[in-house]
């Protein structure tokens, strides 16, 4: 093989290394700006429980002053309270799934 045979196969493999980092550059960016988008969400999620659970305490204050007074108002605020568990079942359910 000669020298010259030689050079014309180190170049096609610097070509073909050059080709495969340009790929892995946009695959590396596709999927850094994917990994924002969902960091994005995660964190609307996480808000999104957080006042969730504001809502549960705020909900769980009212029954506990109210159960004294009015059984009825003791149900509905019991299927609210579990509405919200619910909500807040789903949302930590999908932040483990992500």
């Amino acid at each position: 093989m000669s020298v010259s045979e030689k050079i014309f196969q180190i170049e096609e493999k610097v070509q073909k290394l050059a080709a495969e980092a340009g790929r892995l550059r946009t695959e590396n960016a596709v999927l850094k700006l994917e990994n924002e988008k969902l960091k994005a969400t995660l964190s609307k999620n996480e808000e999104m429980v957080v006042d969730l659970k504001h809502q549960l305490e705020k909900t769980q204050q009212a029954l506990d002053t109210k159960r004294e007074h009015d059984p009825e108002l003791n149900v509905k605020l019991r299927k609210q309270l579990d509405k919200y568990i619910e909500e807040i079942d789903k949302c930590i359910e999908w932040l483990e799934n992500t």
